[in-house]
């Protein structure tokens, strides 16, 4: 399926570690990272993945990050005072792989293969987030992700989607739904969820 040019333009980083299920990128800019719950394309043919994780480290592990603020008014002072500092430290994600582009068909299952390493991470625009969650299949994964931040994924997702639809009532009422299916005889987990989502 063609992308354009706009989408191309939100290329947010490169895929650093990937198996079936789950992938890692590292960001281009330091604190660059899509927001939790967001909805990305990676890889051509597209593979769809919600992002679960987020963290800042060290590039060299062995290198433990220490502190340098004392005499500092700011953290922008921080950082200019100690200029190196954004060449010592990167910022990664993981995210869940939720479906895959199969000739030009959006398929909410898990690719025959997951993305190369080097696979470029793409936000999606608002367009594609409406068009790939016309079907809620993908809320299975997210509900059994095992993930311990599975919830609060699940809700900054859905508080995304219902965004990027502005508020759409039928797409509130269809993910409510679609949760509900999907976590019969866990009640107290999907009233938290739909409370916190404002579902």
């Amino acid at each position: 399926m063609q992308h354009s040019k706009d989408e191309s333009d939100k290329r947010i980083g490169e895929v650093v570690r990937a198996d079936s299920a789950t992938l890692s990128a590292q960001c281009y800019d330091l604190y660059g990272a899509p927001s939790l719950g967001a909805l990305l394309r990676v890889g051509d043919p597209a593979a769809f993945a919600v992002v679960q994780g987020i963290r800042t480290e060290p590039l060299d592990p062995g290198r433990p990050v220490l502190a340098r603020g004392r005499g500092a008014a700011s953290v922008e002072q921080v950082y200019s005072d100690n200029p190196q500092i954004e060449r010592l430290l990167t910022t990664r994600f993981e995210a869940l792989i939720v479906g895959y582009d199969s000739s030009g068909i959006y398929l909410q299952l898990l690719p025959p293969s997951p993305p190369p390493i080097h696979s470029f991470v793409y936000a999606c625009p608002p367009p594609l987030v409406e068009t790939f969650t016309e079907n809620l299949d993908f809320l299975r994964f997210l509900v059994n992700s095992g993930s311990p931040l599975a919830d609060e994924v699940i809700v900054a997702c859905l508080r995304a989607v219902a965004a990027s639809r502005n508020r759409d009532k039928d797409f509130i009422t269809r993910a409510g739904r679609a949760l509900a299916s999907e976590m019969t005889g866990e009640a107290a987990r999907l009233n938290s969820i739909l409370r916190r989502a404002q579902l």
